[in-house]
């Protein structure tokens, strides 16, 4: 039998169609080790569990510094566990479009991606890493900060807010003239604190605002869960859920800001929301408490203008409603900040030196892989460019690996944040996750091009070396005319 057969139809095989079959013929179909698989889905259900007991029993904790830092490292690892397992699919959603563009290279990078999951898992791990660090612990605090202000929102009934221009407060002569500002309705609230004793053994301190409760309740949405602020009297108080003891009615034994021990029935409850609702009781029970803030709440047909001229002319900074929130708005504090920069520095440190390290020891173990594509005809540009690009490809199932461990991480503190009667939109920070995916394209695109430089010098399709005894090893061919095939 001749060989036409075989030659038309090798004939009619383009060079991607080739190359995608060797391709699969060399996938790695390796099995996710089982000891591997037991620890990441062990992770994984550790980290739901965990997560579920605490939203059930004490949902304040997720709002706590230690465990937002320390919560993604269980769900991270996991994820990185089982990458294997979903960077296939998840190589070939990325890689749909451009598959389908005319040319080549957009299925040769899907192909050449799916094919090598386990190295694609391994590229991919320290980015995932650093992107979800980055969006956890940013989006965390961005969360709360939001969160914060929302409170500080809601809370506000006022019109204005009136600070001191100075420091230390008003005096009485500046509040007559406050009080006197027609059209005004003033509520004047002091900073003060009350100790609690609780379990015999702890005395906890919380942040106490001194208030009128007739005036309050003008001025003022306490968030409450139980009771009301206008039962507040000189011999009551209002706590919040985080105290031992908050069901109303109850007394409670405090000691005022200055020593004083009271015995004080509980008026009103408020909801434990992100943890600064502090509590709330009369100006007889914060002795020496200079005010700090008046609220102000408009008559019926004043001028809102008018009114903060005259409040300005008192003596005092005037702030509208929107001002008073931006002004207030809570920021991460300078020794947080430095302690997630040191954060990210090690974490971007070691995930250079990992996706460098992991993508020249990949692409030197594609060097047949490379040849095979220049004796298919691509040119060195074309090859170093498909290079490159698989590079961002398996940089970005990184990052969108690293999203959703971050999303996941955010949504536990979301629904903590919502059982805590402080709902807030989830805030993840773009930007920052932005960069640190740059940065490590920036660093995987050279760490993979130039060994494949590197590696094209030399020339593709050399002949093969001679068989034992010298002689090279003898090739089947066709030969016409002598009926051999």
């Amino acid at each position: 039998m001749g060989c036409g057969g075989p030659s038309w139809r090798a004939g009619r095989t383009g060079p991607v169609e080739a190359l995608r079959e060797a391709s699969a013929d060399s996938v790695d179909s390796r099995t996710t080790p089982p000891g591997r698989l037991f620890s990441g889905v062990g992770l994984l259900l550790t980290a739901a569990v965990t997560l579920g007991i605490a939203l059930a029993g004490n949902p304040g904790d997720l709002l706590q510094r230690k465990t937002y830092v320390t919560r993604p490292m269980l769900l991270i690892t996991a994820v990185a566990l089982l990458a294997p397992l979903v960077v296939g699919p998840l190589t070939r959603l990325l890689t749909w479009l451009p598959a389908r563009l005319p040319g080549g290279g957009g299925l040769l990078v899907r192909e050449n991606a799916a094919a090598g999951v386990h190295r694609t898992a391994a590229i991919a791990a320290p980015v995932l890493v650093t992107v979800a660090l980055t969006g956890s612990l940013l989006g965390a605090t961005a969360t709360l900060n939001e969160a914060g202000a929302a409170e500080t929102r809601e809370r506000t009934a006022a019109a204005l807010v009136v600070t001191p221009a100075g420091c230390g407060g008003f005096d009485a002569a500046t509040l007559r003239r406050l009080r006197a500002v027609p059209g005004a309705k003033v509520s004047a609230s002091s900073p003060s604190a009350v100790y609690v004793l609780e379990d015999g053994v702890a005395l906890i301190r919380s942040d106490a605002r001194a208030a009128d409760p007739r005036a309050l309740t003008v001025t003022t949405h306490l968030p409450l869960s139980a009771g009301k602020v206008s039962d507040l009297d000189y011999g009551s108080i209002i706590v919040n859920e985080e105290w031992q003891r908050h069901t109303v009615g109850d007394r409670v034994r405090v000691w005022l800001g200055d020593g004083t021990e009271r015995t004080l029935r509980i008026a009103a409850v408020m909801s434990t929301g992100t943890g600064d609702n502090g509590v709330y009781v009369t100006p007889a029970n914060a002795p020496g408490a200079r005010p700090d803030r008046v609220d102000v709440a408009l008559a019926d047909g004043a001028d809102a203008g008018a009114v903060a001229a005259g409040l300005r002319a008192a003596g005092g900074q005037v702030f509208t409603e929107d001002q008073w929130v931006r002004a207030t708005r809570p920021v991460t504090s300078r020794t947080t900040r430095l302690g997630f920069l040191l954060v990210f520095g090690i974490a971007l440190l070691y995930t250079g030196i990992s996706l460098v390290n992991t993508m020249v020891m990949a692409t030197s173990d594609r060097m047949r892989d490379l040849a095979v594509l220049r004796l298919a005809g691509a040119t060195h540009g074309q090859v170093l460019r498909l290079v490159a690009v698989e590079a961002v490809t398996v940089v970005a199932v990184g990052a969108l690996l690293g999203l959703l461990v971050a999303g996941l991480n955010l949504a536990g503190m979301w629904g903590a944040l919502g059982l805590l009667s402080a709902p807030a939109a989830l805030v993840l920070p773009w930007p920052a996750m932005g960069a640190v995916t740059a940065a490590c394209a920036v660093l995987a695109v050279p760490a993979s091009v130039l060994p494949a430089a590197l590696a094209l010098r030399r020339r593709p399709g050399r002949r093969p070396r001679a068989a034992a005894g010298g002689h090279p090893r003898r090739l089947s061919r066709c030969r016409t005319g002598r009926g051999s095939s």
